[in-house]
């Protein structure tokens, strides 16, 4: 059903240019919509665009941000008053819970692996791209839009993709690139290799190094003094001449390469792995119009701050920054990243003085209690970088649902050595968490569940002997 295993070039084929237009055309035939999205930074730059898209053709148009598409939600959904139905960001792995509980005649802008055909379903991998890796739900957002003659927002998508991952092996590939162009074309982005830890534009030098966490720096990251000495010892002054503290974006070509070269010898000398002293330089996306020093002007610090109103469950704030208030949401949205960054800081000293438990192909933690489920997935993807969990197996994690005492969240994380290995997340939590009466799925590098509380070992297992399934350990 699904092509696998094809040529992406980063142009869009003729075939999926015509399913764009002709899914488009009829996506506008409505007037009044409902567009229901993921509640992280692609779901919700994938929500702006559609909106924004929508209102520019004269549609009415509301919208909400989900945490997850399950049966619980479904039914809510029913209850809803709408004229059309729009899914972003979800709904191509739930067309089963969508058809159990007749949810007829929706549109699905989606990039996660399809269960199945769907006529008003526009997904890339039926062209033969990869939904985790060669474009996002914004991007296949901005599309769509762009079949219909409005090509505004590029990047947003950009934005979507930086907060999905796909560039974590340092720059964009395939259709996000094709995507990419056209936004610097458009002179809303800049895009050129330099450091990628994250504060280059909002952070004094001090605390972008105090701060990091991709990757973790030893002896430097938590230590502020440490991190004002070593700056100080490359004959780089922390001050502007105004008294104001520096940011990275401040210092001249040759103070960076003088301060990546440091932090690159300093992670040598404490036996950093190669595969995390590489994640240091790479492509860094620049949002022309956004003021210098704010957020929003760097592509990672804007999709991290996307990605925090969701998690603080105010995701109607990120859609509004992304649609351009710059006042009472971008302020709130502030608020909201503080709250978020002291709650990832107090999940990853728990888990730093907990015990990971270990199965021959997975490691897993169990935050109930401790750690919410709307950030257990960020905190379990930080451990790798944080070396607090080792690279060589996935990591599987745990929470309350706080909707329902019964049920667990499981939320898992690869890194893409073991996904070129064989690991796909998305498929092990989909089959494994239907057969303990669950739901779930997602990519092959990031994924989600809910489980029955009691039933959590049998889906551990079930998942194990998964993972050694697709790593060619076990016979099918």
């Amino acid at each position: 059903m699904v092509q696998k295993n094809s040529k992406t070039t980063g142009k869009i084929p003729a075939t999926f240019q015509r399913d764009l237009e002709k899914f488009t055309s009829q996506l506008l035939e409505g007037k009044e919509y409902l567009i229901i999205s993921h509640h992280d930074a692609d779901g919700i730059t994938s929500c702006a665009i559609m909106v924004d898209f929508l209102r520019a053709q004269g549609k009415e148009v509301v919208y909400r941000c989900i945490k997850q598409l399950d049966s619980r939600i479904v039914q809510e959904i029913k209850t809803l008053d709408y004229e059309t139905l729009v899914f972003t960001d979800m709904g191509s792995g739930q067309l089963s819970i969508l058809e159990e509980y007749d949810i007829k005649d929706c549109f699905i802008v989606d990039h996660h692996e399809p269960e199945k055909k769907y006529e008003r379903q526009i997904n890339p991998h039926f062209y033969g791209f990869d939904g985790g890796r060669d474009i996002s739900a914004s991007g296949m957002a901005y599309l769509v839009a762009r079949a219909g003659g409005w090509k505004h927002l590029p990047h947003l998508a950009i934005i979507g993709a930086i907060g999905d991952m796909q560039e974590s092996d340092g720059r964009l590939h395939s259709l996000n690139r094709f995507i990419m162009e056209e936004a610097i074309a458009q002179g809303k982005l800049k895009v050129k290799n330099d450091l990628r830890i994250f504060g280059r534009q909002s952070r004094p030098l001090t605390q972008m190094l105090t701060y990091a966490n991709e990757p973790i720096i030893p002896g430097l990251s938590g230590n502020q003094v440490e991190c004002a000495s070593f700056i100080e010892g490359l004959g780089i002054e922390l001050q502007r001449e105004d008294g104001s503290w520096k940011t990275y974006v401040d210092l001249t070509w040759e103070e960076r390469k003088k301060l990546l070269s440091a932090l690159y010898i300093h992670l040598l000398n404490y036996n950093t792995p190669e595969f995390i002293i590489q994640k240091l330089v790479g492509e860094v996306y620049t949002l022309v119009d956004e003021a210098k020093y704010s957020e929003l002007r760097d592509g990672k610090e804007f999709a991290t701050l996307l990605n925090a109103c969701g998690r603080q469950e105010e995701c109607m704030v990120g859609v509004k920054v992304c649609l351009g208030n710059r006042n009472e949401a971008l302020s709130e949205a502030r608020r909201l990243l503080e709250r978020h960054r002291a709650q990832l800081r107090q999940g990853l000293e728990f888990l730093a003085q907990s015990e990971v438990q270990t199965l021959e192909n997975l490691y897993y933690f169990d935050g109930s209690g401790r750690i919410k489920e709307s950030i257990i997935g960020v905190i379990a993807g930080m451990a790798y970088g944080a070396q607090i969990i080792p690279p060589d197996k996935p990591v599987l994690a745990f929470a309350e649902d706080k909707d329902d005492p019964t049920l667990l969240k499981v939320s898992a994380r690869a890194n893409w050595e073991l996904v070129n290995k064989g690991i796909h997340l998305g498929e092990a939590m989909r089959e494994q968490s239907r057969k303990v009466g669950g739901e779930g799925g997602g990519h092959d590098i990031a994924a989600g569940a809910r489980i029955p509380r009691v039933k959590r070992d049998e889906f551990l297992n079930g998942v194990n002997k998964q993972f050694a399934r697709q790593l060619g350990l076990l016979s099918a």
